[in-house]
């Protein structure tokens, strides 16, 4: 099948509470929006989100060259042909290529992305409060919520984190599961004094203590920590799986559709942490219902076990699909005749530039 035309969008998604990390606080998702058309009037769809510049190298600026450059010459091209070209460029863009080489498995219903049945899949409820809300108020209502699994950004001041922790340990008891998000922040000694100073009860993770080259540190972290440690910024491709792996330095990673690029690439990441002996975990909390959408099915077709970190579409104040996706007792619902259609309306509403390519 021919790609006969390239629908590309600039969208800007204000959020319903602004978003806040050791790197910064985002007040919307710029995302960019990718429908790909194929000749038998099928779509398939792309997006990719960059979040703050200390996360990614790729810019806003940068993946809107790239796909508003690429995404003609992708009109005319086969399939295959399309997303072999596309494989030339992922190891240097590989959020602004998710943006179609997803759109392209979708059209080629790929059983990585194509959902095959009904998916209830959970998610990691969010310590966010909003303004006015306390800790305790907030925690309670996550977990009435139905989350079985909460996460909490670190990564500030390390006295400050660790009273942070110990407090929100002590108002969540048994009830659910804690995962801890450096964001990169820490200094090596800093790391050492949370993950020895803080009791590891109930305590699932802290994800990414260092910058993402630095390996050397997390392995000898790893051997004197009681807490489990996981790896993102670190990991984009295959390469980096096996690195962690001989290295010894991770017990998870977390993947994320737009350092993979596509669901194939990574379901084929995920088996090479099995085989280290490395626990799986999905998501990225910050892209749009597209993108979560696309995860949770990608988690899914690969036996994920743990909580979701595709919780992105609770955050923005609307969401793209046509069909909303609903989340109930902290678990996202895919159902099996889920319609992908887009609400055009709204995404032209919230886009600042838009491109077609046609044949």
């Amino acid at each position: 099948m021919k790609i006969t035309k390239v629908n590309l969008y600039d969208v800007r998604l204000p959020l319903i509470t602004p978003y806040g990390n050791s790197m910064g606080t985002l007040y919307s998702f710029t995302s960019i929006i990718a429908v790909i058309s194929g000749e038998d009037g099928s779509f398939g769809l792309g997006e990719a989100t960059p979040a703050q510049p200390e996360y990614q190298e790729e810019t806003l600026e940068s993946v809107w060259a790239f796909v508003t450059e690429h995404g003609k010459k992708l009109v005319g091209k086969e399939l295959d042909e399309a997303y072999e070209y596309l494989l030339g460029y992922k190891q240097k863009f590989p959020f602004a290529c998710t943006a179609f080489m997803t759109g392209i498995e979708e059209l080629r219903k790929d059983p990585s992305i194509t959902p095959r049945e009904e998916i209830r899949f959970p998610l990691v409820g969010i310590v966010n409060p909003k303004q006015g809300e306390s800790l305790e108020e907030h925690i309670a209502r996550r977990i009435e919520e139905g989350y079985k699994t909460l996460k909490v950004k670190v990564g500030f001041l390390i006295d400050k984190d660790i009273q942070k922790a110990q407090k929100i340990q002590k108002l969540v008891g048994d009830k659910a599961f804690l995962r801890f998000d450096a964001n990169q922040a820490y200094t090596y000694e800093e790391a050492v004094r949370f993950v020895t100073e803080i009791d590891p009860y109930q305590i699932q993770l802290l994800e990414q203590p260092f910058n993402s080259g630095v390996w050397d540190e997390m392995t000898n972290l790893r051997q004197v920590s009681k807490i489990p440690l996981m790896l993102d910024e670190s990991i984009y491709n295959e390469a980096d799986v096996e690195r962690a792996g001989e290295g010894r330095c991770a017990d998870y990673i977390k993947f994320k559709l737009m350092k993979s690029s596509s669901g194939r690439l990574m379901a084929k990441e995920i088996e090479t942490a099995r085989k280290w002996n490395i626990e799986a975990l999905i998501g990225n909390g910050v892209a749009t219902d597209i993108g979560c959408y696309q995860e949770s099915v990608i988690g899914y077709q690969n036996h994920i076990v743990y909580a979701g970190e595709q919780n992105g579409l609770l955050k923005p104040k609307e969401t793209l699909f046509a069909q909303k996706l609903s989340v109930e007792d902290g678990n996202i619902i895919i159902p099996a005749d889920f319609d992908r259609q887009l609400d055009l309306e709204k995404v032209r509403f919230y886009s600042i530039h838009e491109e077609v390519y046609e044949l």
